[in-house]
């Protein structure tokens, strides 16, 4: 699902928070390429959950989303 090197479409998962919601609706429009496999980030507040490093392919953003606030679309 998330395979670095792949250019990935995703949408927010029902629930998600609101930064999960605006980084797929500001920067998500041509897809996302992943950079670094699922992982537990070692920032505060990771909830426990895997995140993923993923590049913008639109616009000049990078940066982790945990992969239960997301769906892939294609």
């Amino acid at each position: 699902m998330f395979k670095v090197g792949s250019i990935v479409k995703v949408k927010a998962a029902q629930g998600a928070s609101q930064r999960t919601k605006n980084r797929i609706r500001e920067r998500g429009a041509q897809g996302f390429e992943v950079k670094l496999e699922p992982q537990c980030a070692q920032f505060a507040d990771n909830r426990g959950v895997d995140w993923v490093l993923l590049d913008a392919k639109d616009s000049f953003w990078m940066g982790w989303l945990p992969v239960d606030e997301m769906e892939v679309v294609s």
